[in-house]
């Protein structure tokens, strides 16, 4: 249960670093097409979306074991 629950705060920190450097790259940097920030933006939701899925999995195995 807490190798996945730290994974699960890795991912989510992990989504928000990249969601916030896709900030910086669209305001900074001008040049930088929209493909690759579209692309990061979509590889920042999904590690979010597994790390929450994560974390409630966790969740629920800590009920059980009650």
């Amino acid at each position: 249960m807490t190798k996945k629950l730290i994974t699960a705060t890795i991912l989510i920190i992990i989504g928000e670093v990249l969601s916030l450097t896709r900030v910086y790259f669209a305001e900074a940097m001008s040049g930088v097409p929209g493909l690759i920030t579209g692309l990061i933006l979509v590889v920042s939701i999904i590690l979010e979306i597994i790390g929450i899925v994560l974390l409630f999995i966790c969740i629920a195995e800590y009920d059980k074991k009650k």
